[in-house]
């Protein structure tokens, strides 16, 4: 069975209120800049934290299974290390960022990040 990710996926929605989607059989009308700068910054935003999570989850298991693969070999063991260490350094930057971003919404009343 195949999984839809069109809900993930959104460029927004036009001034009619219809998801604009990649692909699939959303409304497949033109992106306007009538939604201003933070419309922007929300699709944007919101689609660099599904693929910053992906590119986590893969280097969180390429950085452990280099640990255990390479368990006799100190040298490539560091490495593997090193890459799960950046891997969880990149997680932390990524939460205080969004954490950051939803700070500004209170404080300013103004929505950026429409999850």
């Amino acid at each position: 069975m195949p999984i839809d990710l069109r809900h993930v996926f959104t460029l927004g929605n036009d001034p009619a209120g219809n998801p604009i989607t990649i692909g699939g059989t959303g409304a497949r009308t033109p992106y306007t800049s009538e939604a201003g700068l933070f419309g922007v910054l929300s699709v944007i935003i919101k689609n660099v934290f599904v693929i910053a999570g992906i590119i986590l989850f893969i280097f969180i298991i390429v950085g452990g299974l280099g640990m255990i693969i390479n368990a006799g070999n100190a040298e490539k063991q560091k490495q593997s290390s090193n890459v799960l260490g950046s891997a969880i350094t990149g997680f932390v930057i990524m939460m205080v960022s969004y954490w950051i971003i939803k700070i500004v919404e209170i404080l300013t009343g103004v929505t950026i990040i429409s999850l």
